[in-house]
């Protein structure tokens, strides 16, 4: 699928799990809000949901740094 999204916009060459699932929660996070506003007619708080969010891709970010700084597997 075209280059699974050119390795779903990354800068390494691949596809991360950071990545997939940043992209994943990125989307079910925009449709669950959108239907909140749509049922309530408000605005929900954002906070958690954008924390949530941020810590699936640096955790894997901060995973992907500890593998370069203890360099490669023998």
């Amino acid at each position: 699928m075209r280059n699974f999204l050119r390795e779903l916009f990354s800068e390494s060459g691949q596809a991360s799990f950071s990545r997939v699932g940043t992209f994943l929660a990125l989307i079910s996070a925009c449709v669950w809000v959108s239907r909140l506003v749509w049922k309530a007619g408000a605005l929900p708080d954002l906070g958690g949901l954008t924390f949530f969010i941020a810590s699936l891709y640096g955790l894997g970010k901060a995973g992907e740094t500890v593998a370069k700084m203890l360099g490669p597997k023998q």
